[in-house]
């Protein structure tokens, strides 16, 4: 089975797991991860675009019905005017964070003094 092709409950635990992973990247392995993740969802925009109008269709019967939120409905919908860009920026944005070993160094440096 695909990612595509995975329940929510499926994506959801596989996303926990790589986060895990990610997590425990080098700074430079794991900005170059972002940074192919970034590129891999700009190429393939149009492609999740559709995949996402064809989800929303379920997911705005589902609102109907009561059994999803519109608040959720709203945030599925990355055809949103500017939404895929600010998906994309966010990205970004997360890779030129600091490296969080690196920054927790530097606080117990700061606290306790140098070694």
């Amino acid at each position: 089975m695909t990612f595509t092709e995975s329940s929510p409950l499926q994506a959801a635990k596989a996303a926990s797991i790589s986060s895990r992973s990610l997590a425990t990247l080098s700074l430079n392995a794991r900005n170059d991860a972002l940074t192919a993740i970034h590129d891999a969802l700009s190429r393939e925009r149009e492609k999740i675009l559709q995949a996402n109008a064809w989800d929303l269709k379920a997911a705005s019967k589902a609102a109907q019905d009561g059994s999803l939120s519109q608040a959720v409905l709203k945030r599925l919908d990355l055809g949103r005017a500017g939404k895929y860009n600010d998906m994309l920026k966010g990205i970004l944005d997360v890779r030129e964070l600091e490296d969080p070993g690196r920054q927790d160094h530097n606080i117990r440096t700061h606290i306790q003094g140098p070694p």
